[in-house]
């Protein structure tokens, strides 16, 4: 069997269901991950620099020797190495806080850029009025802010269920509620349209992202991947963001609906895999699996 990684393997329901849950792979990447507190790693320069000083420091002999045993050094040589332990940890945690202030700086402006040329395309499609032009941009903002802000608890492992929902990038049921009271005649017929056309992208992006790992799954044909694909657009159709959960749900049912989403995942390649092949897909399945449960808090 092959055990693909978890975050492969079903990266597009990852995507699809709480896009908000990928930045954690990069929290993996970039910030320590032994339990202390997060701190941006130094660049590689930086750390051939330490270890070139911690080698040339031990070729050196001890400022103290054996003999000096007045209480008056020792006292000091300890004070010191004290302040010094200090020093880096505060400089540590001002060159976190800086990271994340750079980090959240980028992500607003590409944020920002992003709804301003979303709603610039709308406003020309839909022959948005300035008013209307306005509320749109308003409620993309709003929007963007919602899963930016979501994705930072995220990352720093204080995330509710709410949160877990709100990281959403895919979730516009909100947006389509208020347009559909903003427009009317023309307007709202091309927004329902425009509303289809994203719809079909977000469950084809789901499907292309459940088929990553499936591929790398031993003696998988092209046959298996045709039907595959197939069986994942109707579940990734019927799995539409905005309908199955809201900030309001609880853990219990979180958790529900991730395994009822899995487990369908599993059935539905039941007559398409053979056994091997389907023993290989579960692995990830049940890796991932165990992820969410564990990012998901307790009530």
């Amino acid at each position: 069997m092959n055990d693909n990684p978890p975050s492969k393997l079903i990266f597009g329901f990852v995507i699809g269901i709480l896009a908000g849950v990928v930045a954690i792979l990069f929290a993996q990447y970039v910030f320590k991950d032994d339990g202390s507190k997060g701190v941006v790693k130094a660049p590689v320069n930086q750390e051939l620099q330490a270890v070139s000083d911690k080698k040339n420091n031990s070729n050196k002999s001890p400022k103290l020797s054996l003999v000096d045993t007045r209480s008056d050094k020792g006292s000091s040589s300890s004070k010191n190495s004290k302040d010094s332990e200090g020093d880096n940890k505060d400089k540590e945690d001002d060159e976190s806080n800086a990271a994340w202030e750079a980090l959240k700086a980028l992500g607003d402006a590409k944020d920002k850029a992003e709804a301003q040329k979303e709603t610039d395309e709308l406003a020309s499609r839909l022959k948005l009025s300035p008013a209307q032009k306005e509320k749109l941009e308003g409620l993309l903002n709003d929007k963007a802010a919602r899963n930016s802000a979501a994705g930072l608890r995220l990352l720093t492992g204080k995330a509710t269920v709410a949160d877990m929902i709100a990281s959403d990038e895919e979730d516009y049921s909100k947006i389509d509620e208020e347009m559909r009271e903003l427009l009317s005649g023309e307007q709202l017929e091309e927004y329902e349209a425009y509303a289809e056309e994203r719809e079909v992208e977000r469950i084809e992006k789901k499907t292309k992202g459940d088929l990553d790992g499936i591929e790398d799954i031993p003696g998988i044909t092209e046959e298996q991947m045709r039907e595959a694909w197939d069986v994942l657009i109707e579940i990734n159709a019927k799995e539409k963001p905005g309908t199955m959960l809201n900030e309001n749900s609880t853990r219990e049912e979180f958790i529900g609906v991730i395994d009822d989403a899995l487990d369908s995942r599993v059935e539905s390649m039941r007559p398409i895999f053979t056994e091997e092949q389907l023993g290989a897909y579960k692995i990830g399945i049940e890796g991932f699996r165990k992820i969410i449960s564990g990012m998901v808090p307790e009530e």
